[in-house]
């Protein structure tokens, strides 16, 4: 029984493994859709806007629909250590929301 119960915990591990790259595959397919359709525009035309409002690295994007409209949410890392939350209409590129992260 133990071998029984010890055999599923290591194929659940296994699949546990296998899913998160398929995922994010379809998340990668899904937003190159949505940049070809003009629904959205590309991450180097927010990242730009992003580093003209405040200089330094991009540390972390996502992409969220919220009320039926997409937003890029923006994590950036300034070179004295302050990080800055942005929101931009993925659309649009309109600046949402800029806040320093505590």
């Amino acid at each position: 029984m133990k071998a029984r119960a010890l055999t599923f915990l290591v194929v659940l591990l296994c699949f546990a493994s296998v899913l998160p790259p398929f995922a994010y595959a379809d998340d990668d397919k899904r937003i190159r859709q949505l940049q070809r359709s003009g629904e959205i525009l590309s991450l180097e035309q927010i990242f730009d806007r992003a580093r003209k409002i405040k200089p330094g690295r991009i540390v972390d994007v996502d992409l969220d629909k919220d009320d039926g409209r997409y937003i890029y949410e923006i994590e950036l890392l300034e070179s004295s250590g302050k990080v800055w939350e942005m929101e931009f209409d993925a659309r649009t590129g309109e600046l949402l929301q800029l806040e320093q992260d505590d």
